[in-house]
């Protein structure tokens, strides 16, 4: 299914890393920017800590550690259950809503692309508990980890979900994605990075700009 890595996979690799790096500085800024902001809106809502920590599947399915805006009530690390399951005891807070919609709660996740745990594209990492459990479900799993995972991806800016949820919340929308995810992989380019770029940068305006 998978081709050996060529010498022009190499100097995408390369060049993709760099562009990582050049990209993740500037959006540092901005969540340096943001987040007095963020924080005094979560303090307002409620106790709680700023950031959340989470357990994720890294590239070769390393465990890597991972923080985010806090947008639920508590931090469940590596959780197995989908989001719809921990609505009724770990509910998304009502600035969370926020965070999640406009995909700053996603801002502090540059730290783990500037580490190189992560990339700004590439197959979206799950927590470990869920991934564990979607690999157990679904053969060739864990092939979309032979990338390094991004934030955002082919599978996120083409497959649909239920209103409310920006990620899947089955098997069989999990299956859905894995096969997106398998045809970035095999088809990863410059050219597919740009265009999700721009489709990414496109699906964020429509949220908060309907």
């Amino acid at each position: 299914f998978f081709m050996a890595r060529t010498g022009i996979d190499m100097v995408y690799d390369i060049v993709k890393r760099v562009l990582d790096i050049v990209l993740s500085f500037f959006l540092s800024i901005i969540l340096v920017v943001l987040m007095p902001f963020v924080f005094i809106a979560i303090r307002i809502e409620g106790p709680g800590p700023l950031f959340i920590t989470q357990e994720r599947i890294g590239k070769n399915w390393k465990k890597i550690i991972v923080n985010k805006f806090r947008s639920m009530r508590q931090n469940k690390t590596a959780s197995q259950e989908w989001l719809a399951e921990e609505k009724n005891d770990n509910p998304v807070t009502k600035v969370g809503a926020l965070l999640r919609r406009t995909s700053i709660d996603e801002l502090p996740q540059v730290y783990s692309v500037l580490k190189g745990d992560l990339s700004l594209i590439g197959p979206r990492s799950d927590i470990m508990g869920l991934g564990e459990r979607l690999a157990e479900a679904l053969p060739f799993y864990r092939m979309r980890y032979s990338a390094t995972p991004g934030i955002s991806g082919w599978a996120q800016v083409n497959q649909r979900y239920a209103p409310g949820n920006f990620s899947p919340q089955s098997i069989d929308e999990s299956r859905v994605r894995l096969q997106y995810d398998l045809y970035y992989v095999k088809h990863r380019s410059l050219i597919l990075d740009l265009s999700i770029t721009l489709k990414t940068l496109k699906t964020l305006l429509k949220r908060i700009i309907p």
